[in-house]
C-alpha cells in the first residue's frame, strides 16, 4: 500500500513557490477592473464633450401651383354641333303622258347635271301629233256648225217677223222660233273642241320631259326604249343651288343662335367642316318645330349655297355630298368683358382657385355664362390681373399656403395672351 501511494504522489506536478507572496488571481481581477474603469471614464468623457444638436420642428412644404394671369376680353361664342346633309329641294320625275322613250340626254345618268328647263327625255310624240290633228279637225267642224247655225237663226228671225206681225208672243216661243238653243249648243260644241285642242297640244308638249330647277340626277329608273305611264317614276332629282344640313343641338344652346323670324332678319352664320378638312360657309335658316327622338335635341336647318362648287372658281373645293355627316360651327352672340379660363380650372362646376397676394389659396364661387369642351367664360367673380390656379391640388383648403411655379406660369401666361388675341 505504501508503495502505491508513493507512486501516485510522484505522478502529480510539483507546486511552484509564489515569489511575491500574493496569489495571482487577485492581480488579474484588479487589472481587469482598472481597464474597465478607464474605458467607462473615456466613454463618459466623449459623451459629455460631444457637441449637442438642437432639435427643430420639421419644415412645412407648401404645394407648388401653376397660375395664369386673367384679363377681361371679348369673345365670339361658337356653337359646335354635328349634322347630316340633306337636299334643299328634291323631285321624283314622272311623265304626265304615256309612251315609249325615244330620246335621252347624255347627262341623264346618276350624277348628271341639268340646268333649269333643259330637256331630259323625249317620249314618242307620233300618237299625240295625230291626236292634235284630229282635235284641230274637230274645232273646224265646230266652227262650221256654229256659222251654219248663225245663218239658220238669221232666216228664222226674218220669218218670225213676217208671221208674227204686231201680235205679242211668249218669250219661250220666241227663243224656240229663233233657234236660240241651237245656237247655244253650237257655241258650246266649239268651246269643247277648242279645249280638246289645247289639251292635245299640252299632251304633245309633255312628251318633252324637262327639269324644273337646276338639278342633279340622284337615281334613274328608265332608259331608251322604256315604256312609261303617268304613275311611273323615271328619276330622282335633287336641286344643286343649295343643300341643307339638319343639325342637332342641346335646347339650352338655342338662346345663343340667331334664328330668322317673320321680320325677315338673317340667321347666324355657320362654318361647315367636312371630308378631309374641307370647309364652306352656311347660314341658319330655320328652327324645326320638334325635338329629335334620340336625345331630345333641338334641330335647326343650315343652308349651304352652291354645295357642289359648280359656280365657284375654286378648283380645289370638294363637293358636299348628300347624307354626309359634317361638323358645323355656328356663330353665336359676342360677349365683351368676360374672363376666358380653361375648362380644367373650373372646380366642381362652380368655383375657381386663386393664388392670393400673400401666397395663400382662395376658393371663390363663380357662375359661368358659357362653357364648352375646352374653355369657360365668366362674366364676374374675377378681377383683372388676378392669378388663376390652373394646376391640380391633392387637397385644396381655403387659406392654405401655396408656391407659384414662376417659369411654367410665365409660359402659360404667354399662351393665355395668344388665346386672348384669338378670342377677340
Amino acid at each position: 500500500m505504501k508503495m502505491a501511494d508513493n507512486a501516485q504522489s510522484n505522478m502529480l506536478p510539483e507546486k511552484q513557490p509564489n515569489p511575491g507572496g500574493s496569489p495571482r488571481p487577485i492581480v488579474r481581477i484588479l487589472l481587469a477592473l482598472v481597464i474597465l474603469s478607464i474605458g467607462a471614464g473615456t466613454a463618459a468623457y466623449l459623451k459629455n464633450s460631444a457637441p449637442r444638436t438642437q432639435k427643430r420642428p420639421p419644415a412645412k412644404l407648401s404645394p407648388t401651383v401653376q397660375v395664369e394671369t386673367v384679363q377681361p376680353c371679348g369673345y365670339q361664342v361658337v356653337v359646335t354641333a354635328m349634322g347630316t346633309v340633306i337636299p334643299a329641294s328634291k323631285l321624283v320625275l314622272k311623265s304626265r303622258v304615256s309612251g315609249e322613250i325615244v330620246g335621252i340626254h347624255p347627262e341623264f345618268t346618276e350624277g348628271g347635271f341639268f340646268k333649269k328647263d333643259m330637256k331630259v327625255l323625249q317620249i314618242d310624240p307620233v300618237d299625240y301629233e295625230l291626236a292634235l290633228v284630229r282635235k284641230r279637225s274637230a274645232v273646224a267642224e265646230a266652227e262650221y256648225a256654229l256659222k251654219l247655225e248663225l245663218g239658220h237663226q238669221a232666216v228664222a228671225k226674218r220669218e218670225w217677223e213676217l208671221l208674227s206681225g204686231s201680235q205679242p208672243a211668249q218669250e219661250l216661243e220666241e227663243e224656240l222660233v229663233l233657234r236660240k238653243p241651237h245656237l247655244d249648243k253650237a257655241g258650246a260644241s266649239l268651246a269643247a273642241a277648242e279645249a280638246d285642242l289645247r289639251s292635245a297640244m299640252l299632251d304633245l308638249n309633255r312628251t318633252h320631259i324637262t327639269v324644273p330647277f337646276n338639278a342633279m340626277v340622284r337615281l334613274k329608273s328608265v332608259d331608251l326604249g322604256s315604256q312609261v305611264t303617268p304613275q311611273d317614276a323615271m328619276a330622282e332629282l335633287v336641286g344643286t343651288d343649295a343643300y341643307r344640313i339638319q343639325v342637332s343641338i342641346p335646347v339650352d344652346r338655342l338662346e345663343w343662335i340667331k334664328i330668322p323670324g317673320q321680320a325677315g332678319d338673317s340667321g347666324s352664320k355657320a362654318r361647315i367642316i367636312y371630308g378631309q378638312g374641307h370647309e364652306c360657309d352656311g347660314i341658319v335658316i330655320r328652327l324645326m318645330g320638334d325635338l329629335s327622338d334620340e336625345g331630345r335635341m333641338a334641330r335647326i336647318l343650315v343652308e349651304v349655297a352652291d354645295p357642289l362648287g359648280l359656280n365657284t372658281p375654286e378648283k380645289d373645293r370638294a363637293p358636299l355630298l348628300i347624307g354626309e355627316y359634317v361638323r358645323v360651327k355656328i356663330e353665336g352672340r359676342r360677349l365683351d368683358g368676360v374672363f376666358k379660363i380653361p375648362r380644367t380650372a373650373l372646380r366642381d362646376n362652380s368655383s375657381v382657385w386663386i393664388a392670393g397676394e400673400k401666397q395663400t389659396l382662395e376658393i371663390r364661387k363663380v357662375r359661368p355664362v358659357w362653357r364648352d369642351a375646352d374653355l369657360v367664360l365668366l362674366q364676374d367673380g374675377l378681377k383683372p390681373g388676378e392669378r388663376l390656379i390652373v394646376s391640380d391640388l391633392a387637397a385644396a383648403v381655403e387659406g392654405m399656403a401655396v408656391r407659384v411655379d414662376a417659369l411654367k406660369s410665365e409660359t402659360r401666361s404667354d399662351l393665355s395672351a395668344i388665346n386672348k388675341a384669338g378670342g377677340e
